[in-house]
């Protein structure tokens, strides 16, 4: 199995066990306000996946070398296979296992928006934005393009930290 498709195998896995854990400690559901904190683990999960993976390609070249290029073309392929994965995750996720999301993310709303002294017509409005973004697949197309997109700033950064270019031929 080539490098990237291990690691991004190894990103998806994570990543679904940790939409799980907070699923099943209810900040997808009745505790959706005070989960907040946790959207930063499957971050954090995420850098030191890539940073693991640029550092096996390196270690897999002749003279460990790895090129800015070879970094970046690195993460993102752990960045679209992972995507791909963990978008049809997602989808399965919201259409299955937590199928109510919404309804616990509108209640949790309507109460910020009620302390912020909203009309219940501007409620009624925001809510079927909510609804309308929050079908499992637009999450799923969405979650998609955000792992390509913050897939890529990750392999920019990690890259340039661990490039290390082969000597040069005279």
């Amino acid at each position: 199995m080539n490098t990237p498709l291990l690691y991004a195998l190894i990103m998806a896995i994570g990543q679904i066990a940790l939409t799980l854990v907070s699923f099943f400690l209810g900040y997808q559901t009745e505790q959706i306000n005070q989960g907040t904190w946790f959207g930063f683990i499957p971050l954090l999960y995420g850098i030191a996946v890539y940073w693991f993976s640029l550092k096996a390609v390196r270690e897999e070249n002749t003279g460990q070398y790895l090129t800015y290029g070879q970094g970046v073309g690195t993460g993102m392929l752990v960045a679209l296979y992972s995507g791909l994965l963990g978008s049809l995750y997602t989808y399965i996720h919201f259409t299955w296992v937590n199928p109510n999301f919404t309804d616990y993310l509108i209640e949790a709303s309507r109460v910020k928006w009620a302390a912020a002294n909203w009309s219940e017509a501007q409620m009624e409005g925001a809510e079927k934005g909510v609804r309308l973004f929050t079908q499992p697949a637009l999450q799923a197309g969405f979650g998609f393009m955000a792992t390509l997109v913050i897939g890529l700033i990750i392999a920019l950064i990690i890259a340039a930290i661990l490039k290390r270019n082969p000597p040069e031929e005279s």
